[in-house]
């Protein structure tokens, strides 16, 4: 079973929003007596002033953003959600993703009514792409190189990076023993500056070859797994080291204890990281020679508890280097089988970068518009991909299992259904809406390509659900908005 990384307080709201609107269309009418009874919908205290609208492609198809200005409570209380956290709240609490609102123009025009009346809330928040191949709308238009290196791959220090991956550690009991017998390297070090031997789990440097190199750092990520049966609740402890050339790094021996239940489909991962070797020191351990590092681990009780895999990584942080270019095939969905999209070995490794999509904008076809990437390529559950320009290939990511935490060490999506195996997945982009940026509400409905974000569009957004009070007040509060010329006096 993948273990599941820890959820940010954003990713948790995110699944709250998604599992809410789940629920929501699990239940829809509930069937029996009096042939079916309507839910009964939570009533909303808050409307939204708007001003202006746009459309939301090429990353969402056929939707609107209308631009909210005001967020305007039951007593006439006016608020800004861009620059009060409570009114954010109060805004993603009042018009959730999956609800129905009523949009009202200031000015009812041919042109704007497409967008008004009873719409439905896709999404609240800014748009923000994460990574992207695609051109253009036909199912070839997308790039054959991804790049996240605006230097375009030019390195000014010698690769010192790798990384090595072993499932399953046979361990024997209270006792260091030496990682070895990995699987074949998942990234290799330029081999004129260190090699791994991964039947031995050493890692060698060749000190006269370090360069420019100023900052070092060893990341060991082990996933522990509980065995024991029974309620075996007694202490569980486990240590990680680092030794070079025999023997231990200072300050390199992790330990980690944990109580243990006796269920043994309980799993977590464990991250251990090192500090950083500066370049002094660094001169002065290979005044001594070429080094060799190997990863030791223990574990008091292997019958209570077992290593599922460990990974060995060593990552050169100044100056950085340059990321390996990305090409096809970027993703890989074992033949539409299931629902985990798997990110080819580069695209895995440039987890967390920022992509430099100039080569894909230099591409892009007439009326597309992406922005250039500026958001760390850190994919989290209620983002979506779509794969081509078609709204039947656009998926919600449920789940994410970053490349350290897995044997594979790649990184995975699990997404809402499965893709079929004629899309191609090389024509791909992967976004997200900030909820964090409220700048506008996301509608379900196509603005009209006749006119350009303008006076056009102005008005409010009222729940389709209001409170009683806000009701009988909805009237006299957008008389009072007007005359302090918070909204116009069409509205």
């Amino acid at each position: 079973m993948p273990i599941v990384p820890a959820t940010t307080p954003q990713q948790t709201q995110t699944l709250a929003i998604l599992q809410q609107e789940q629920l929501n269309n699990f239940l829809g009418p509930v069937n029996g007596a009096l042939g079916g009874l309507p839910v009964v919908e939570r009533t909303s205290e808050y409307f939204v002033v708007y001003e202006g609208a746009g459309g939301t492609g090429p990353e969402i198809i056929d939707e609107t953003a209308v631009f909210i200005t005001y967020l305007v409570d039951e007593n006439g209380n006016v608020s800004k959600p861009s620059e009060d956290y409570d009114s954010l709240n109060n805004l993603l609490q009042n018009f959730e993703v999956g609800k129905s609102v009523i949009l009202r123009n200031g000015v009812a025009s041919a042109i704007n009514g497409q967008i008004a009346g009873d719409q439905k809330v896709t999404a609240i928040g800014r748009q923000a792409p994460l990574l992207y191949s695609q051109t253009g709308s036909t199912a070839g238009a997308n790039v054959s190189l991804l790049d996240f290196d605006s230097n375009l791959n030019q390195s000014s220090t010698p690769r010192m990076e790798g990384w090595l991956n072993e499932g399953f550690i046979q361990n024997s009991n209270n006792e260091y023993n030496t990682v070895a017998n990995y699987n074949p390297p998942f990234y290799e070090p330029d081999p004129s500056v260190a090699n791994f031997n991964s039947a031995s789990g050493e890692y060698s440097v060749i000190s006269s070859a370090i360069g420019d190199t100023q900052l070092i750092y060893f990341k060991i990520t082990v996933g522990f797994k509980i065995v024991a049966s029974g309620n075996d609740s007694s202490t569980k402890n486990c240590s990680v080291r680092i030794l070079r050339n025999g023997q231990e790094v200072n300050g390199w021996n992790k330990e980690y204890s944990f109580e243990g239940t006796g269920d043994t489909s309980t799993s977590s991962t464990h991250n251990f990281e090192s500090d950083p070797l500066v370049v002094g020191e660094l001169a002065s351990f290979f005044n001594s020679g070429d080094p060799v590092y190997t990863v030791q681990l223990k574990i008091d009780d292997y019958s209570k508890v077992r290593a599922n895999f460990l990974n060995f990584i060593i990552i050169n942080q100044s100056p950085t280097p340059s990321n390996p270019i990305v090409t096809p095939n970027y993703w890989a969905n074992n033949n539409g089988l299931n629902t985990w999209l798997t990110a080819s070995q580069d695209l895995s490794l440039n987890y967390e970068n920022t992509q430099n999509s100039q080569n894909v904008l230099d591409e892009i076809e007439d009326g597309f518009n992406f922005s250039p990437v500026i958001t760390p390529f850190i994919p989290r559950p209620g983002d979506r991909i779509r794969f081509g320009y078609n709204k039947d290939n656009d998926y919600t990511i449920y789940e994410v299992i970053e490349p350290a935490g897995d044997i594979d060490g790649r990184l995975k999506l699990k997404l809402n259904t499965t893709i079929p195996t004629s899309v191609n997945l090389n024509n791909f982009v992967l976004h997200r809406v900030d909820s964090r940026d409220p700048a506008y509400i996301i509608l379900n409905v196509p603005k009209s390509q006749l006119v350009s974000n303008s006076n056009q569009f102005k008005g409010v957004i009222i729940p389709k659900y209001p409170t009683k009070k806000l009701k009988n007040n909805l009237d006299q509060i957008l008389l009072d908005l007007k005359e302090k010329e918070i909204i116009s006096n069409e509205t």
